[in-house]
């Protein structure tokens, strides 16, 4: 069967997977960069694992890679689940629920009898960095929503329970990387190595399903990038924007404050309400 990739037609064999044939096209370091892939069978378009074995009829695959807003989005949501992974180990009876990619990173919401807090960070960013030195793959499985909630049921995750009941069709899809396996949709990246440039940013309460009348679980906030150096770039801009930070500067300058009485709502200073003024009389006079 020949199969386009990016100008070049290929053979694919039957049952082949997709990077066995991205593999034939791609120069090794090209290559290397792929974390996933579209292809097209009968002018169908779908996302893929490289994993997955080549469609009957398929005519194109076009690579994904890393450092493409695609690419970086499924890194951040493997990342997720490394966290994930890493909690799980650290917090055995820690129940997980969801771990999307969000516009500048990720987040994973968890249930624990104590709160997480920024001292907790440096042993999940530890566990983190094992997972990630095994570059352990992502291998997807499917099985019925009966067995999916058999299976979690057993594991003593509810939440996984929940949502695979609102699933709608008879399948689930799981990936597993090492011994922590998942309810996913996905694709993922390869494997845990892609997840080297992360860092845990915050930890905040959340409501399951974001509904206040659930239960409220603890919320893990992190970022990952395909490079250090991003991800390093990423840091420092955080670093000054928190410096600017106009709740830090209104009570270092003296300027304004808040206070129980109006969350959110400035309290001006004499100094805060001089610089108001002054502001708006040059608004008004432009």
């Amino acid at each position: 069967m020949d199969v386009r990739v990016e100008g070049q037609v290929v053979d694919a064999p039957e049952q082949g997977d997709v990077a066995a044939v991205l593999q034939k096209a791609l120069s090794g370091k090209k290559f290397k960069s792929v974390v996933a892939a579209r292809v097209t069978a009968e002018g169908t378009e779908t996302l893929c694992d490289l994993s997955a074995t080549v469609p009957a009829q398929c005519t194109d695959i076009t690579p994904v890679y890393a450092d493409s807003p695609e690419g970086l989005s499924m890194i951040r949501h493997s990342t997720a689940h490394v966290m994930a992974a890493a909690v799980k180990k650290l917090y055995p009876s820690a129940k997980v629920t969801i771990g999307p990619a969000v516009e500048n990173g990720f987040y994973y919401d968890f249930d624990v009898e104590k709160p997480f807090s920024s001292e907790d960070f440096p042993a999940i960013e530890a566990e983190m960095q094992r997972i990630v030195n095994e570059r352990l793959p992502f291998v997807r499985t499917t099985m019925s929503k009966a067995d999916a909630i058999e299976k979690f049921s057993k594991m003593g995750e509810n939440f996984k329970v929940e949502i695979i009941e609102g699933i709608e069709g008879d399948t689930v899809s799981l990936y597993t990387c090492g011994d922590f396996t998942d309810l996913c949709r996905g694709p993922h990246v390869p494997h845990t190595g892609f997840s080297k440039a992360s860092k845990i940013l915050s930890a905040a309460g959340a409501y399951w399903r974001g509904d206040e009348h659930n239960k409220m679980l603890q919320r893990i906030y992190g970022t990952a990038f395909e490079k250090k150096s991003d991800l390093d770039d990423y840091l420092h801009m955080l670093e000054e924007a928190e410096k600017r930070d106009h709740r830090k500067l209104g009570k270092q300058l003296d300027l304004f404050s808040f206070h129980e009485e109006g969350p959110g709502f400035p309290f001006f200073h004499p100094k805060g309400m001089i610089l108001r003024n002054n502001l708006l009389k040059f608004w008004h006079e432009l």
